[in-house]
């Protein structure tokens, strides 16, 4: 029977000494799965989350998870340095950090998990005494800002490929040394002093300022009353003076019109006499017309009338009174105790008697040198004999 109870007692043993090991990363955080047996540090980062890492069987697995913190994180450093001029300051300053995600492989092989002891720390502490050594005390309240965004590019710059990400850092607070605090507690009272007499000037100066700014006001209310009046004077005035170029404009465009009136009246009566004088004219034109027109009527009949009388005349004249006409002419022409010597007759030239019918031939038709024939000649009229006398030579 015992051995059979220490038998069971170590296979109880056995199952009460094997479990599983696993481990929590919690919210915020990251890890890596190092396994010493199995190829080392894995360069996946674990996301939160429950991990197992073995069994333990009377030995417990030496596999593990190197959890990172990846939340900004805040450590606050004393610093004991000194200022420009030399003297004492103690300082407390804060940096704010986290390790950069994508790199927590490289920060766990380059520099460990105690990475702000390693690295950020030193070059904090370092850039802290370097920077404020460049600043006077008194610019510490007054540039305090842009002291503190000095020091963080310090930081940066120095911590620059460590594989962690500075934020930011401030500065907490200032303890000056027992020297620095009386000449800090002068130059307040000084300060208030001047505040004081600074606020006094500066209500001095806003009452002067008031003031001023009152009589300015009511000069400006005085010239701008001024210039209303001065407005509705010359507003006036130029209404005035527009009345009265509308009136006279009004007044010439009247006598224009009235001008207007007349030159169209003055065109028209022109036109009428135009229109008259050419009636006149024409009528004068027609008169003429007329009267030319009857007096060569009138001479027609006179002249058809003479060529009658002609016709009438010369119908009865024979070749005997033609050739006594003749003579009678040559004597009138030879005039009185002139001679004319005759040869034979039927030797005179022709030219001496053009177109006489009478010379041509006595017995054809009498010649009408004024017209056509009459239809019926009239009676013969008698010709008187000329009076000349004719002398021929044997």
């Amino acid at each position: 029977m015992m051995p059979k109870r220490k038998t069971c007692a170590a296979l109880v043993l056995a199952l009460a000494m094997t479990g599983c090991a696993s481990t929590t990363i919690e919210p915020g955080h990251r890890g890596l799965y190092f396994a010493p047996n199995d190829g080392g540090l894995r360069s996946e980062a674990l996301m939160p989350g429950k991990y197992k890492l073995g069994w333990c069987f009377l030995y417990c697995t030496s596999n593990r998870i190197d959890d990172f913190d990846v939340t900004y994180s805040t450590r606050t450093e004393d610093i004991d340095t000194k200022s420009a001029e030399g003297l004492d300051l103690h300082l407390k300053l804060s940096v704010i950090y986290k390790p950069i995600e994508s790199e927590l492989y490289q920060l766990d092989t380059q520099i460990g998990m105690n990475y702000y002891d390693e690295v950020i720390g030193p070059e904090f502490r370092s850039a802290c005494r370097g920077v404020f050594a460049r600043h006077s005390y008194t610019e510490l309240q007054k540039r305090n800002e842009s002291i503190e965004n000095e020091v963080e590019a310090e930081v940066r710059r120095r911590t620059a490929g460590k594989h962690v990400e500075i934020s930011s850092v401030t500065l907490e607070g200032v303890n000056y040394a027992p020297e620095i605090a009386d000449k800090i507690r002068q130059k307040i009272a000084g300060e208030q002093e001047a505040a004081r007499q600074q606020a006094a000037m500066t209500w001095e100066a806003e009452k002067k300022r008031q003031l001023a700014e009152s009589e300015a006001a009511q000069k400006k209310l005085e010239v701008q009353t001024r210039a209303a009046q001065r407005k509705l004077e010359l507003e006036s005035d130029a209404e005035a003076q527009k009345m009265q170029l509308a009136k006279a404009a009004e007044t010439e465009r009247f006598k224009a019109e009235q001008e207007l009136a007349q030159i169209e009246t003055q065109k028209r009566v022109t036109k009428a006499d135009a229109e008259i004088a050419r009636l006149k004219a024409e009528t004068a034109a027609a008169t003429k017309i007329i009267e030319a027109k009857a007096d060569a009527e009138a001479a027609r009949q006179m002249a058809r009338a003479h060529a009658e009388e002609r016709r009438a005349e010369t119908a009865g004249v024979t070749p005997m009174e033609v050739m006594i006409h003749g003579y009678d002419a040559l004597a009138q022409l030879g005039g009185s105790g002139t001679t004319i010597v005759l040869g034979d007759w039927a030797h005179v030239p022709n030219f001496l008697f053009p177109r006489v019918p009478a010379m041509q031939n006595a017995f054809t038709l009498p010649y009408l040198p004024y017209g056509p024939a009459a239809p019926a000649p009239g009676p013969a009229v008698p010709v008187a004999p000329s009076k000349a006398v004719l002398t021929a030579s044997p």
